[in-house]
């Protein structure tokens, strides 16, 4: 499918309804790279506990959420991440120029939620900075079966939307609008993980 049909039917997916779900964004091969990356990343044990709330109130909390985290850097040399950062930033582009939507950066990580973790119902918004537009999460989990759970559960008013893991989908979502949160898994889940500024 050509990239720009998915971010259009991302564009109207959010525009209509705060959340999109969609298959086709990154190629097989990248998904492979970035998988391979955020796998090595786990086996060295690099990666660090996520906390919430940002500088002077960052806190960790494992009663909240409890995965492992790694931050992309905006000028890695790593070839995956600069392609999914390349994509990201023309999606970036079409949101600006198609719905009017300000983004000017991002930030993403690769997140590891280990058997068992979890993310508690939140808003993708610090209280004392309210620069996340859109929320962007694209998954790494290869034949990841529905008994497995690690659903995200994203809360449309009176309706709940889950969404499995499964390898290669994105979800993209309003930061400041929808709640959400990641259900325990049996498996260890992965993904990148970001917003849009």
């Amino acid at each position: 499918m050509n990239r720009e049909t998915v971010f259009e039917e991302i564009a109207v997916k959010v525009a209509g309804h705060d959340l999109a779900v969609v298959d086709y964004l990154f190629d097989e091969d990248l998904l492979d790279g970035l998988c391979n990356s955020i796998l090595a990343k786990v086996e060295a044990g690099s990666m660090k506990m996520a906390g919430t709330g940002n500088r002077n109130y960052h806190q960790v909390n494992d009663a909240v959420r409890n995965d492992r985290i790694e931050w992309l850097s905006g000028d890695t040399q790593e070839a995956n991440e600069k392609k999914f950062l390349q994509i990201i930033g023309e999606l970036s582009e079409y949101l600006n120029r198609t719905c009017y939507a300000g983004i000017r950066s991002n930030e993403f990580h690769y997140a590891c939620f280990e058997k068992g973790a979890f993310y508690k119902r939140h808003l993708d918004r610090f209280k004392n900075d309210d620069a996340r537009k859109l929320s962007v999460i694209t998954y790494l989990n290869k034949n990841w079966k529905p008994e497995y759970g690690g659903e995200l559960a994203v809360y449309l008013g009176e309706k709940v939307q889950k969404v499995m893991p499964v390898f290669g989908t994105t979800v993209v979502f309003r930061s400041h609008i929808l709640e959400h949160e990641v259900l325990p898994a049996t498996q260890h889940r992965l993904s990148i993980t970001g917003w849009l500024r």
